[in-house]
C-alpha cells in the first residue's frame, strides 16, 4: 500500500506540467484550512465551501481514510468536520471551526484562531496562527510567480506548543510546503488541477508516512 501511495505522489507531482488554475487555500489532511497538519491563517469567506478525501499510509500500520468538508458562514469564519476512518479501530469525527480576525496586509500578518475537535472526540485543541508573505510576489523567468509565506502559531491539545510552516506557491498553481506540527516535521505539495480541484501529496513524520488526496474548493 505504501509503495502505491509513493507512486501516486510522483504522479501528482508530474501533473504539474498540465495543471492549471490558481493554488488557493484548501483543506489540510485533518479538514481545517491549512497545509498537512498545521492550520494557516487562511479561512473561507461567506458561502465558500470545500470537500476533501485523503488516504494516510503509516509506517507502523493502521492506515486511515479521511473525509472532510468546510463551509464559510461569514467572511473569515469557517466551520467543518473531518471523519477519520482507521483501518483498525473505530471511526472518529472532528468538528472544527476557525475565524480570521484580520487578513494580511503589506505590513501586518493575517491572524486567525480556531478549535479542532471541539466536541472532544479525541482531544479538543485551541490555537492561534499568523501567516505573512516574506516578500512581494515577483517574477522569476518564464513569467512564473514565487510567493513564499511563513506561518507561525501556538496551540494546546493535539498541537501542544509552537508550530510553524513555510510555503511557496509557484506559477499560481503549484504549492510546496514544509511544517513542524510541534512534534514532527512534515512535507507536502498541492497541485491545482483546475480552478476548483486540488491534488494533495504529503510525507508525514519525517518521511515515514505518506498521504495523498483530492479536494474540491468553491469560492462564490
Amino acid at each position: 500500500m505504501k509503495d502505491r501511495s509513493r507512486i501516486m505522489c510522483v504522479l501528482l507531482l508530474a501533473a504539474l506540467a498540465i495543471s492549471a488554475g490558481p493554488a488557493l487555500a484548501a483543506p489540510s489532511f485533518y479538514g481545517y484550512t491549512g497545509l498537512v497538519r498545521t492550520p494557516t491563517a487562511d479561512a473561507l469567506d461567506k458561502d465558500d465551501y470545500n470537500a476533501a478525501a485523503f488516504t494516510l499510509n503509516f509506517e507502523e500500520g493502521g492506515d486511515a481514510n479521511i473525509y472532510a468538508a468546510n463551509l464559510g458562514l461569514a467572511d473569515g469564519l469557517e466551520v467543518g468536520f473531518a471523519r477519520i476512518r482507521p483501518e483498525d479501530g473505530s471511526a472518529e469525527t472532528y468538528l472544527n471551526a476557525k475565524y480570521r480576525f484580520r487578513p494580511e496586509t503589506g505590513a501586518q500578518p493575517a491572524i486567525a484562531a480556531g478549535v479542532v475537535d471541539f466536541t472532544d472526540e479525541t482531544d479538543t485543541t485551541v490555537y492561534v496562527v499568523f501567516s505573512k508573505s516574506l516578500t512581494r510576489r515577483y517574477e522569476r523567468g518564464f513569467d512564473e510567480i514565487i510567493s513564499p509565506q511563513i506561518h507561525f502559531g501556538v496551540g494546546g491539545g493535539q498541537f501542544d506548543g509552537v508550530f510553524g510552516a513555510l510555503s511557496a506557491t509557484v506559477g499560481q498553481r503549484f504549492m510546496l510546503f514544509v511544517e513542524h506540527d510541534s512534534s514532527e516535521v512534515n512535507f507536502g505539495a498541492r497541485l491545482a488541477l483546475s480552478d476548483e480541484l486540488r491534488a494533495h501529496c504529503a510525507a508525514l513524520d519525517g518521511l515515514d508516512d505518506i498521504g495523498i488526496g483530492l479536494s474540491f474548493n468553491k469560492a462564490l
